[in-house]
């Protein structure tokens, strides 16, 4: 059965069997003569570091009780790692051409651990390497073999005439299957040189030289096309340092924009101003400095599928500074690969940011995988962050939801104070939503929703239930805002919400009524306590704490008290972020006493309802599913969005605006 194939882009890695090399570029004539390993897609494997030497190593001692298997297999060989799925952090490790098995971090017992694959169980049977329990029926998973203790935590499965057949660990009086071969492919034959880097980089020169001068020919036949100012959005990560390399071959020295999202790693930081020094550049920095700190009260932990923090802390503060140096436009050179997401491989060549339209964007390294680019920073000796000697596989925001336990364990044990001030975050929101110690010990923070891998984790706690609406209302009365909606009541074509506590007061009253042209509405008040909202297919009463709409029947009708929702939670809960000061393309909005307020000049064309954080993400994401009931609500066919190409023009009219004739 073939594999289904979900990544739109896969890369292929080569070996050579004579060498034992890896090969990233063959020749045509020499395509014939290697064996392309087969890895899980996307193939974006790396070169091993020390310290995934020493990992390996220890799990291998872990689960068989001695190194014969690591002196065997990698000791002294040049290996590879390719990340593939899994509830935390495995890689599959590749040696000789083979896939031998996978590295993997085991959240449950905080250990790294290895699991041979049919290959890495074929091979160490017939060497003797690993103990072994003989089956005398089929194998299935969860089969207990009754057998004497091996005195090793896993052994290889065999059956009656000797065949590989499974794994299995150690259980009560026996083992427990906990693997099946099905697919049983044969091993790569190769000459078992024991090749080190410098061999692999001497041999692969040639194709390095393909890959540097393909991308120097493509940065610079674009900027003659668009001769802007040159900008390489620096990180302090591999990506953006090779990109920066090949944009020092290709056009001369740019400008380094680096984002301090005021959680970066001390060890990034130093990077940065490394290597702006190392290479005589000018360093911009767009700084978020507090702004996620004070923000975290308001919206909750962050999550996979619930990024706020990526507006308030990346996008909004890279926007300003660029506006403000390249408001008629720049180059910008980023470090992107098609082979980090799904999204990316999807990426075209060069491309604009719907909410940063002046600058044009490309990634010279769009096609490369890991195993290229090391072997070119490790060729050129270019200043990488240090981090990833120490096992890390991303680098960027230290407690990001992307990450996983894992990477932060290495947070822990590198930067404890970081940590710890992290850790006093989630103790707050964890004791405020009722979840157990495991909320945080096993990540399970790091979603919103009730999402699969979330119910993965969950499953293995005794007792302990998601419960998503339960969450989401505590999200809402423990933050800094404390509105939510307590009560939802629908009979007779209407809605009735009552909420936490009163919608509108003096201030924000009057605030409110601004939004008139943006709800397309009428806004009319009777005796000083109610606030009547009029749009062509809706009405909706607030008073006190309740809102009521009728009819509630269309999705029209829906999507009007979703923008009413949306504008009372920015009238209580703005964090004065900016977005909807930095992107109104008429200046029409200002921050009064906490309070975004439209002005003379609003257009209604409702842009900063869609660059609000509160509105995009603490509505649609947590308070519209309470009242729906159903956490996926915010992907519902009805929601309203401005249109693409009136955003752009918009935002393009307001930078050409804010620009010095």
């Amino acid at each position: 059965m073939v594999p289904r194939r979900i990544w739109p882009k896969t890369t292929k890695i080569y070996w050579d069997p004579d060498y034992d090399i890896p090969v990233i570029k063959p020749r045509h004539e020499q395509v014939d003569l290697f064996y392309v390993i087969r890895l899980t897609e996307p193939g974006d494997a790396r070169p091993g570091f020390p310290r995934d030497y020493e990992r390996l190593r220890r799990s291998i001692v872990y689960e068989f009780g001695t190194d014969k298997l690591y002196k065997e297999l990698f000791e002294n060989r040049f290996i590879l790692l390719n990340k593939v799925p899994h509830w935390d952090q495995m890689w599959e490790v590749i040696s000789s051409g083979n896939v031998w098995g996978q590295l993997y971090y085991d959240p449950f017992s905080t250990v790294w651990r290895f699991r041979l694959t049919y290959s890495g169980a074929y091979y160490a049977y017939a060497n003797g390497v690993v103990e072994s329990v003989m089956i005398d029926e089929k194998p299935r998973k969860g089969y207990h073999i009754a057998s004497k203790d091996r005195g090793t935590r896993q052994v290889v499965v065999v059956d009656k005439q000797g065949e590989v057949v499974g794994l299995a660990e150690k259980a009560d009086k026996g083992y427990i299957v906990t693997k099946v071969f099905r697919a049983r492919k044969p091993l790569v034959e190769t000459s078992n040189r024991r090749s080190n880097l410098e061999e692999v980089l001497k041999y692969n020169e040639e194709g390095l030289e393909q890959y540097k001068n393909s991308s120097v020919k493509f940065l610079r036949k674009l900027h003659d096309r668009h001769p802007l100012p040159i900008v390489v959005s620096y990180s302090g990560g591999k990506d953006s340092l090779v990109a920066l390399h090949l944009t020092l071959e290709a056009l001369g020295e740019p400008i380094l924009l680096f984002n301090d999202t005021g959680l970066e790693m001390p060890d990034t930081v130093r990077n940065v101003e490394l290597v702006a020094e190392k290479y005589g550049l000018r360093l911009v920095k767009a700084e978020a400095r507090d702004t996620f700190w004070k923000a975290v009260w308001s919206y909750g932990p962050p999550g996979k599928d619930y990024r706020w923090c990526c507006k308030i802390a990346k996008l909004i503060p890279i926007a300003r500074v660029s506006r403000a140096k390249w408001s008629s436009g720049a180059l910008n050179i980023v470090g992107q690969r098609a082979y980090e997401s799904i999204d990316r491989a999807k990426s075209p060549a060069i491309w604009r940011n719907r909410w940063i339209p002046h600058l044009l964007s490309t990634s010279p390294i769009q096609e490369w995988n890991q195993l290229v680019e090391w072997l070119y920073i490790l060729k050129y000796k270019l200043p990488y962050n240090p981090l990833y000697d120490v096992g890390f596989e991303r680098l960027g925001c230290y407690m990001c939801p992307a990450s996983t336990l894992a990477e932060f364990s290495e947070v822990e044990r590198i930067c404890p104070n970081l940590w710890s001030k992290w850790l006093t975050v989630l103790e707050y929101w964890r004791e405020k939503l009722n979840c157990p110690a495991e909320w945080i010990k096993l990540g399970l923070w790091r979603w919103l929703t009730p999402a699969v891998a979330k119910h993965r984790i969950a499953k293995q706690l005794k007792g302990y239930v998601i419960d998503w609406k339960a969450e989401y209302r505590a999200r809402l009365i423990e933050n800094n805002i404390k509105l939510a909606p307590l009560n939802v009541k629908c009979e007779k074509n209407s809605l009735t919400i009552i909420f936490t506590k009163k919608l509108l007061n003096e201030h924000t009253r009057k605030a409110f009524k601004s939004y008139s042209r943006i709800l397309k509405a009428k806004i009319l008040e009777e005796s000083g306590e109610v606030v009547i909202v009029e749009t062509k297919y809706t009405q909706i009463l607030i008073r006190d704490k309740v809102l009521e709409i009728s009819p509630y029947i269309t999705s029209e009708n829906l999507e009007d008290m979703v923008d009413v929702i949306k504008i009372l939670y920015r009238l209580h809960g703005c964090t004065r972020c900016g977005s909807c000061v930095l992107w109104c393309p008429f200046k029409a909005i200002r921050l009064v006493e906490q309070t975004p307020f439209p002005g003379i000049g609003c257009s209604g064309c409702r842009i900063c309802l869609e660059v609000c954080p509160i509105a995009e993400m603490l509505v649609e994401r947590v308070v519209l599913p309470l009242i729906l009931n159903d956490p996926g609500s915010w992907k519902r066919s009805s929601r309203r969005r401005v249109p693409e190409e009136y955003k752009m023009l918009v935002i393009i009219r307001s930078i050409n605006e804010a620009t010095p004739s």
